[in-house]
Parts: structure tokens; C-alpha cells; sequence
């Protein structure tokens, strides 16, 4: 299997504000709730939703491509219900699509098929293993 590395660095900003700067040096703010951050930024879990929104969509976008002319807007409402307790990750996910214009619905439920059963790498990640490494002053000291 081929594999293509994609990095973004994570800033911590003070408290519990971090900031990720992608290669193109777009930023995405983030910050704990409100009564333990500051509420300066999205949640993690936020911006992962956003994400596979983002995600979706531009594949939507991509394959309808030909009759954009006839689409007048796309919102995307993610919702995530997650678990109480720790680890605290999504159980179920549903995005919703809010389209608006003379469009079949077909068409665009293939674009939203198409793109999560095949194209969207996000959707396929929240599958993704996880390994951790840590690099303290300056020295590797380890990965699990």
C-alpha cells in the first residue's frame, strides 16, 4: 500500500488554547469549554466534526461538480453523540445535508454516498490507529 504523510503542527498558546498552523499557514483555534478554557477557540471534538464535514462536502462538491450551476447552498450539520465517560469518543455521527436548488435528490445522495464510502479520507480515518511519540528537550524518549 502507498502512503502519502500529510503534518500540522499544534502550538500549545497558553492555558488551554492550542493552535494549528497547516502547511499553507492556515490556522484553526482551539480551547477547552467554557469553566476550564476560555471558550477562544473551537473543541477538538468540534473541529472534528467540521472536519468530515469539510471533507464530505468538497466531495459532494467534486462529483456534482456539472450541476453546481443549479445549487443554491449546501449546509452541512454534523452531530456527534459521545460517550460519558472517558475516553469520551463519538459512538454515532450523522451529517446532515441542507441543500437548496433544482437538483435531484439522487444525485445528491450518490455524491454523499459515493464520498463516504469511498473518497473521504476523513471518514476513513475515525478508523485510524494512533501511536504516540514523545520528543522532551530536544530528545526523542520514546513511542508507544
Amino acid at each position: 500500500m502507498e502512503t502519502d504523510q500529510l503534518k500540522l503542527s499544534t502550538k500549545w498558546q497558553g492555558d488551554f488554547v492550542f493552535e494549528a498552523a497547516g502547511q499553507g499557514g492556515h490556522t484553526l483555534r482551539m480551547d477547552a469549554h467554557q469553566g476550564v478554557g476560555n471558550d477562544q477557540g473551537l473543541l477538538p471534538m468540534q473541529a472534528l466534526l467540521g472536519s468530515l464535514a469539510g471533507c464530505v462536502g468538497m466531495d459532494v462538491v467534486m462529483i456534482l461538480r456539472a450541476r453546481m450551476k443549479d445549487v443554491r447552498s449546501i449546509e452541512i450539520v454534523t452531530e456527534g453523540d459521545k460517550r460519558r465517560n472517558p475516553p469520551k469518543e463519538f459512538l454515532a455521527i450523522t451529517v446532515t445535508f441542507i441543500v437548496e436548488g433544482d437538483i435531484d435528490a439522487d444525485k445528491v445522495w450518490h455524491a454523499i454516498e459515493v464520498s463516504g464510502e469511498k473518497y473521504c479520507p476523513v471518514a476513513h480515518s475515525l478508523k485510524a490507529d494512533v501511536a504516540y511519540k514523545l520528543v522532551l528537550n530536544g530528545k526523542e524518549a520514546g513511542a508507544k
